[in-house]
């Protein structure tokens, strides 16, 4: 009886772990590494290729920046050109209106006339409608006879 006792110990104990633990569980744990290995690896492949994709934005970048750095230095050696041709060309007026108020602020000679604000220019005018007008009523009459 003893023997027996002894021999359904071992077999109860067993059941109980064969409940708990399962037949398969090596090849469960078999099974669960290979599926994590599998996983492991398309992680590993995703991250290779976020890291290509980032470097080619990387230098993608990179070729932009120095695009507009090139562009940026073409700008600013233009805007400085057009700056010196601009300057250049502010003195000159500059001088020249210099020049004209000289000009005009020196006393008429005597005999020749002196343009004020003008009025001789407005009686030429003037004097010129009354020719050309008195010529073109002549020339109408003339047709008419």
């Amino acid at each position: 009886m003893l023997e027996e006792k002894t021999t359904t110990k071992p077999s109860l104990w067993n059941q109980a772990l064969k409940v708990v633990k399962g037949d398969n569980t090596t090849e469960l744990v078999e099974q669960f590494t290979q599926e994590m290995t599998l996983v492991a690896e398309g992680l590993c492949e995703d991250q290779a290729r976020l890291r290509k994709a980032v470097d080619g934005l990387i230098r993608q970048a990179e070729g932009e920046h120095e695009k507009s750095a090139q562009d940026y230095a073409e700008l600013t050696q233009m805007i400085d050109a057009q700056s010196a041709e601009t300057g250049r060309q502010l003195k000159e007026l500059s001088r020249r209106l210099d020049a004209l108020e000289a000009q005009q602020n020196k006393p008429a000679p005597k005999g020749k006339l002196r343009l004020m604000n003008g009025d001789v220019i407005s009686r030429i005018t003037v004097l010129a409608g009354i020719i050309c007008g008195t010529w073109l009523i002549v020339t109408i009459l003339n047709l008419f006879m």
